[in-house]
Parts: C-alpha cells; structure tokens; sequence
C-alpha cells in the first residue's frame, strides 16, 4: 500500500482514494472534521497575530473583526474558526451528496447558514437563538451574493464532449435525459460501450433505455439489426353506436 508513496502528493492522492471508498455518512464527518482541524490551526495563527498590540500603546483596534479576534484570544479563535470552516465543509458535502451532485446558490447558502449558526453558538453571544438566525441569514446572504457575481463572471466554454449522444437523444424524442449523460460522464468516446448498467446509473428509465440501445445496434452490428417479426396490432373496433329510440320503437 505504501511502497508507491514517494511525496505529499501520493498521500493525498491515496487519502483521496481512501475516502472515496467510505459511505456518504462517513465522507460527511471526516470532511468536516479535515475542514475543522485546518480552520483550528490558522484560528490559532490569527489569534496569535491579532493579539500583538501594533501601536505598543494598549488601544483597541477600530475594526470590529479585529476586537473580536484581540478578545477571543488564540484558543477562542481557534474554536471559532474550527467550527466555521468544520460545519460549513461538511454541509456542502451532505448536501452535494443529498442532491445527487447538483450544485447552485442554494447550496451554498444553506452550508453558509448552518456553518454561521455553528459559529455564533460557539462563540458564545448574549442572545444565542437571535444572534445563530441573524448570522446565519448574514453568511449565507453574503456567500450566496459571491456565488452569483463569481458565476456572473465565469467564463463560459463550449461543451463538445457529449455532442453526438446528445444529437442521438433529440432524434429519439429523449432530450430531457441530456444532463444525465453528464452527470454519469458518458462522453461521445464512451458511446459505443453503453450499456443497459451504465444508462441506468445516471438515471434514465428502462423505456428510454431500450431506445437508445436499439439505436446503438444499428452501429454495433448493422447487419443484425433487430426487426420486428408482424407489425404492430390493430386498434379495437370501435363500441357500437345505440339505435336510436324511434327506431327502436317501429
């Protein structure tokens, strides 16, 4: 396991590797706690810093932030930090994982407010049911306002990878499953091996499954295309229309 191992880079890859390997749940608590532990340590290293009195004359500073930091002290910020970047690292991940990979503002407001509720209630407000909903509305308001205006400028890419299995879903009638080919990475070079499996993990039912494979067969083996053996049957006779009245009666 460890004869390959020849730089930090290999133990991340293998940790990487590692962790893949565990349930959700698991992913979720050790990715919190990865997150809390280097939140912790430069809380600490901020703390220290904030602590020194750069005027050498005993005045707070004015910024607020920086107050906080100078009254907290190194293990107060330790804390604080800790539990900042531990809940909101592990609530990104539990809601990746709860929306089945999707990512948007939303997520990202949500990991925010949970993570701003972890941080006022360790940091020991006065009023600690008000100040964890206010600053929770606070962090994600605030990171939800970074993920649009990052977003806004993102650049944006062709995607040519899936442009043939696309074309093929819009002539079967099937584009509504277009994302799911990305989302299970079923890129135009993996086409000709799709499988029944495969196609069932990113989620299209076995209707559109089977077309899409039929399809496929036309290329796989041109020559040995399934055909049906009688068309299709005929539509049932219409009910009988009732005589009318009169004519009953003569």
């Amino acid at each position: 396991m460890f004869e390959n191992i020849k730089s930090f880079d290999d133990v991340s890859k293998k940790y990487q590797e590692w962790l893949a390997q565990q349930d959700e749940a698991m992913q979720v608590v050790l990715v919190g706690l990865q997150s809390s532990v280097q939140g912790g340590v430069l809380g600490y290293m901020f703390g220290s810093i904030s602590a020194m009195d750069p005027t050498q004359n005993g005045q707070q500073p004015a910024n607020p932030a920086m107050q906080a930091m100078v009254k907290a002290g190194p293990w107060g910020s330790a804390r604080n930090l800790a539990a900042l970047t531990g809940v909101q690292a592990a609530a990104s991940l539990a809601i990746k994982k709860a929306r089945k990979g999707k990512e948007d503002v939303y997520s990202a407001m949500g990991a925010s407010f949970l993570s701003g509720v972890a941080y006022s209630l360790v940091s020991g407000s006065p009023n600690p049911l008000q100040s964890a909903v206010t600053t929770g509305a606070a962090f994600a308001l605030f990171n939800g306002l970074i993920y649009q205006v990052g977003a806004a400028f993102k650049p944006e890419f062709a995607d040519t990878e899936y442009d043939r299995g696309k074309y093929m879903l819009k002539t079967l009638g099937l584009t509504k499953y277009a994302d799911n080919l990305k989302k299970g990475l079923l890129t135009d070079n993996t086409i000709m091996l799709w499988s029944d499996s495969a196609l069932a993990e990113c989620r299209i039912p076995p209707g559109p499954r089977l077309l899409i494979l039929h399809q496929l067969d036309m290329y796989r083996n041109p020559s040995n295309v399934l055909k049906p053996a009688l068309p299709l049957p005929p539509l049932p006779p219409p009910p009988p229309v009732a005589a009318p009245a009169a004519a009953a009666s003569r």
